[in-house]
């Protein structure tokens, strides 16, 4: 149990920590706080926080440092989540009241902006919902054999490919075929139409349909990319501004890390409503213990269940971080749920 004193001096250290990246001295605390007590009693207070794990020396400073447990208690019991500023309030309104035309735009200009606020790496995650169901197929033609694949589902996504036709071949050809999969497969589930077209889909349409199998196999590519889990990132670089003591391989491991949607679900977890911060070893992945991960799953009804997440350095700003993720995060899922309705 710390005192007052210890809890305030604890506080004012990983405060200036985060500002300045330098170790914190008794000088600079006596001239910051509001104490009536000596330089020597305060390098005891701090001498008794290292002791407890709290804080520890640099050896080219004769100032402290927070240590991970010291981030953890400050967490725990000493920070208080800030009000929304002025330019958090804006910069929510630049993201949210506009219109947009697909998710995917929606997301990747949230994960911007929240790294331009923050400096530091931002990754997302949309809803992961079972029930996206095929709306419409087409095909356009571009130019010469060059055509276009769109796949339109119920949630307002829009997803496409270009291939080539084989000399001989008009789009025309297939019209037939576009027909057919519009009028038995349209309303029903991405993840049964993918069932389909691995079982008797290509056995019916043999029946009335001279079917290309190069081109189902398209159309499957095209269905799966509808429901692809996309890993929406902002800050991308930003990393690289924090990143300490890491071999070029571990900063590339990270970025695949980053960039794996399965990966980030598993770091993140789902199973809390609150925003969640992990410290260093506490992100249970190597790559992650030199950093925090401020994050915060986000529902939306019937859709799903998505995740923002803030990867920045372990000196971090706590406060502001999960007050921004709580903000974004609330603000996205009535966006969305708007949206889909």
């Amino acid at each position: 149990m710390l005192t007052d004193r210890q809890r305030l001096i604890l506080a004012t250290i990983i405060r200036d920590y985060a500002k300045t990246g330098k170790a914190v001295g008794s000088k600079t605390l006596l001239g910051e706080l509001d104490l009536t007590v000596s330089s020597a009693t305060v390098r005891n207070e701090m001498a008794l926080l290292e002791e407890l794990g709290l804080l520890q020396k640099e050896h080219t400073s004769s100032g402290r440092v927070p240590s991970q447990r010291g981030y953890r208690y400050y967490v725990d019991e000493l920070m208080h989540q800030h009000h929304l500023s002025k330019v958090v309030q804006q910069s929510l309104e630049r993201v949210f009241n506009r219109n947009f035309q697909e998710i995917d735009d929606l997301m990747q200009t949230m994960v911007d902006e929240l790294a331009s606020l923050t400096g530091y790496t931002v990754v997302a995650l949309k809803p992961e919902s079972a029930d996206i169901r095929l709306s419409g197929f087409r095909l356009v033609p571009i130019n010469g054999q060059q055509i276009m694949a769109i796949i339109v589902t119920n949630d307002g996504q829009v997803t496409s490919q270009s291939f080539r036709l084989p000399e001989g071949t008009s789009v025309r050809y297939l019209d037939d075929m576009v027909d057919y999969i519009n009028r038995t497969l349209v309303n029903q589930p991405i993840i049964e139409v993918l069932r389909t077209l691995t079982g008797d889909l290509p056995w019916q349409m043999e029946r009335t349909i001279r079917t290309p199998v190069a081109f189902l196999q398209l159309f499957g590519d095209v269905l799966a990319r509808s429901i692809h889990d996309n890993v929406f990132i902002g800050g991308y670089l930003n990393v690289l501004d924090f990143t300490v003591d890491s071999s070029l391989q571990d900063v590339k491991q990270l970025y695949q890390l980053l960039d794996s949607a399965q990966d980030m679900r598993r770091v993140v977890g789902t199973a809390n409503d609150g925003v969640i911060v992990q410290i260093g070893d506490e992100n249970g992945n190597d790559l992650l213990s030199p950093y925090s991960l401020v994050s915060a799953t986000y529902r939306v009804a019937q859709y799903g269940v998505g995740a923002i997440a803030i990867l920045g350095p372990t000196s971090m700003r706590y406060a502001d971080m999960v007050s921004l993720v709580d903000a974004f995060r609330s603000a996205l899922s009535q966006q969305l749920l708007e949206y889909y309705r």
